[in-house]
């Protein structure tokens, strides 16, 4: 839970703008969002991450809301003031009112009208060159592999791919599934492994 609550701190840190000039509103909002919100509310917008079933209250699934239920001014509220008995905090001090607009943008059209699975985030401008070299791990986080398949069903390769997995790729990727999605896999980090 400290890590937790250490990543939503630093989510909240002010820094520069994580958007280039030039780029249109929803790109830099696609910018915003991949640098400040997609470890809660998930990569896809459907709020399954490691970090969403550690908090008390589920962060927002953006891709589970209508148009109605969840109009960009909504949005921009919770942006800019917070939610309150939620661990969704108040970004106004840390987003220029551009990057507030243009995250707004984003989230509204990537994940609640077009219900979108965002674009590719590892690539070498965002600080991951050559992530093909993780390949073995990809079936898991696209959920094409459950992370607790008995550990003969693997082969060596898979079995590789799954620890990786489990012990970096989890906090972040929001498509890995367990065929027994019981207490061991809805606890917390420490609690969360699979049979070998």
């Amino acid at each position: 839970m400290k890590r937790i609550l250490a990543l939503v701190a630093f989510a909240a840190l002010p820094a520069a703008s994580v958007a280039a000039p030039g780029m249109d509103l929803r790109e830099e909002g696609r910018a915003v969002y991949n640098f400040r919100c997609y470890y809660c509310h998930g990569y896809s917008g459907d709020a399954r991450t490691l970090a969403a079933t550690m908090l008390a209250t589920r962060p927002k699934a953006f891709s589970e809301a209508t148009p109605g239920e969840m109009p960009p001014a909504r949005i921009e509220q919770a942006v800019r003031r917070g939610v309150a008995g939620t661990a969704m905090k108040s970004f106004e001090g840390t987003l220029r009112e551009r990057e507030i607009a243009a995250v707004t943008a984003f989230v509204h059209d990537e994940f609640v009208v077009r219900r979108a699975p965002n674009t590719r985030y590892h690539t070498p401008e965002n600080g991951w060159p050559a992530h093909e070299r993780y390949e073995a791990a990809f079936a898991f986080a696209r959920g094409d592999l459950a992370i607790d398949a008995p550990g003969e069903s693997l082969s060596p390769r898979e079995r590789a791919g799954r620890d990786l997995f489990l012990t970096t790729c989890i906090t972040c990727h929001d498509r890995g599934r367990a065929n027994d999605a019981g207490p061991a896999w809805q606890k917390s980090a420490e609690s969360r492994g699979a049979p070998r």
